[in-house]
């Protein structure tokens, strides 16, 4: 495997990757998982505290964890920090086995756990599923070097059954007591996850403890943790501009003042003994693969290494020049994403690097004026905004909009029109390059999300969350928290969107973005000698017509959403 970002395979002329073929998946709520789906009314206790958060619960739970003294053996499980450098929970696990004054008899180890029903069940892409078992087999070589076993365990229950349910809560509990083999009682530490199900997922595992049996959460996956920064009233900020102003100032005073804003642990083996590293006994299933074509560029090295050496290329190559990171053909954007998403790399690492191309200051006094570098912590920032969101409106990661009254929008049912748009047939250059691309490669730029997302949305008027879906099964840098922010946003449906009556203008945006027309004529190779690549409407030999007309289908949307809003 290489280091860097995913490269592009050849475009050969009409070839097209192959396709999985069930689209009613993108349609609805798997069933099997969801029998009953969250309604506006129960979703709206969120909001008036008739129904307590997961994300209080769990803090609840925090707040009264004390030092396991008595534990003899500790377990750090791995989930979306597969890393050991600025690890939380795993540095928390080290330092109490390292303090116990009798580790000779006590036991250091950590945990993977496979749950393919939760894979089915949030969409997971087959690009990152196989990145991240790329990751778990780099971190458990890494863990040896350090003395510590990493074992792979695999929930396989006789029905479906997700990992926030009691069946696996109790299943994982008797597996960590039994890789104890009896030596007293277990300490379980992990990172916290701030998807709803991942909540109550770890509510469900610190009802399981008992006199032989302990859980702890860290907060970890943030640079700040959700429920800290507030509004003068004490409530979750909705925008985020006075949000991130506030993230920027309490970040800037944790990099200043706390010795432990970045925790390295000590390259010394935690014992004295060899871990032999064995290769996992463990092949992704067909299922999650089948949809990722022949010829597929190979994925980007899964490991911390790899991580920190695209950080290091970007702040000495790129990331002065992140103002041009919108322009396709060059994607100039730090290709961090998918290390971030499986946590080979923290939040907080990367903007204590970033930090110092701008002499510490993480924000210009007026965030208009902010340096390319400091405009790259704050998609950063954005991250941590969305997780904080989905903290506080858990029901944002249960397929509902933000606004209540938006999930009665009079979408179009054409499927057949969003079967278009996911192969890359719309006859729309700029949107069919990009989707193409998606399809080939299993990535696309953040500009690129926002130009396909608007036209589904506003142009095709067809429901943002058939596109989310879409998108979380083919991106390898999938994070549900920022998946659903951006379609939000794009969609007019979300915290902090845009305005609704903002609606993209396809052939400007492609005259922007890709003005010689490079990246449109690599991904279409029907126009590789069309003259005009850009105009919306305009009949070409070889390419198929838009299958829709742009004044007409943005008057339409407008209409539509007049009649909600």
């Amino acid at each position: 495997m290489k280091r860097g970002p995913l490269k592009s395979p050849v475009s050969k002329g009409s070839k097209r990757p192959k396709l999985h073929g069930d689209y009613d998946q993108y349609f609805s709520l798997n069933t099997t998982y969801y029998k009953n789906p969250i309604t506006c009314e129960r979703a709206n206790e969120f909001n008036n505290g008739k129904r307590k958060k997961p994300i209080d619960f769990l803090n609840g739970y925090i707040a009264t964890q004390g030092k396991s003294d008595d534990s003899k053996t500790i377990i750090h499980w791995f989930r979306g920090d597969l890393r050991t450098h600025d690890n939380t929970g795993l540095f928390e696990a080290i330092k109490q086995f390292r303090e116990r004054k009798d580790n000779i008899s006590g036991q250091l180890l950590t945990i993977f756990t496979i749950n393919e029903h939760d894979w089915r069940a949030h969409m997971d892409s087959g690009w990152k599923l196989k990145f991240m078992m790329n990751a778990v087999s780099s971190l458990g070589e890494k863990l040896s070097k350090m003395s510590i076993p990493l074992h792979v365990l695999h929930y396989n229950p006789e029905s479906p059954s997700l990992s926030n349910s009691n069946h696996f809560a109790s299943w994982l509990k008797e597996e960590c007591l039994n890789l104890a083999k009896g030596s007293g009682p277990v300490l379980l530490t992990a990172n916290a996850q701030y998807e709803t199900d991942e909540l109550y997922r770890d509510i469900k595992m610190f009802e399981q403890s008992d006199s032989s049996f302990k859980f702890k959460v860290f907060h970890d996956a943030c640079v700040i943790e959700p429920k800290l920064l507030t509004t003068g009233k004490g409530t979750q900020y909705t925008v985020f501009t006075p949000w991130y102003k506030k993230w920027a100032v309490e970040a800037t005073s944790r990099m200043q003042n706390s010795k432990t804003f970045i925790r390295e642990l000590s390259k010394d083996p935690v014992k004295d003994e060899e871990i032999d590293f064995k290769p996992l006994q463990y092949e992704l299933p067909s299922e999650f693969l089948s949809y990722i074509p022949e010829g597929a560029p190979e994925l980007p090295e899964a490991s911390e290494d790899a991580a920190f050496q695209v950080l290091s290329d970007f702040s000495s190559q790129r990331a002065h020049a992140y103002d041009k990171k919108d322009y396709l053909p060059d994607e100039g954007s730090s290709h961090l994403s998918c290390y971030i998403t499986s946590g080979l790399i923290s939040a907080r690492y990367i903007v204590s690097e970033a930090a110092k191309l701008t002499n510490g200051a993480l924000a210009a006094k007026d965030i208009k004026k902010n340096s390319p570098v400091q405009e790259f912590i704050r998609e950063v920032a954005w991250r941590d905004f969305y997780k904080h969101a989905f903290c506080n409106w858990p029901f944002l990661s249960m397929d509902l909009p933000y606004s209540f009254e938006l999930n009665e929008m009079k979408w179009s049912d054409d499927q057949e029109a969003f079967k278009k748009w996911c192969e890359g047939e719309t006859g729309v250059p700029i949107v069919d390059a990009i989707m193409r691309k998606l399809l080939c490669t299993g990535f696309i730029s953040n500009r690129a999300r926002m130009i396909t997302a608007s036209f589904l949305c506003k142009n095709l008027l067809l429901d943002y969350r058939w596109g989310e879906r879409w998108f979380r099964k083919h991106l390898i840098d999938f994070d549900l928290a920022s998946n659903v922010g951006g379609w939000g946003f794009c969609s007019s449906t979300g915290i902090d969107a845009q305005p609704y009556f903002r609606i993209l203008n396809m052939e400007l945006q492609s005259k922007k973005f890709d003005p010689e027309g490079r990246y449109i004529r690599k991904w279409v190779p029907e126009l590789k000698d069309c003259k005009d690549v850009h105009t919306f409407n305009l009949e070409r030999n070889g390419y198929q017509s838009a299958i829709v007309d742009y004044k007409k289908s943005r008057e339409r949307a407008l209409a539509t959403y007049r009649q909600i809003l």
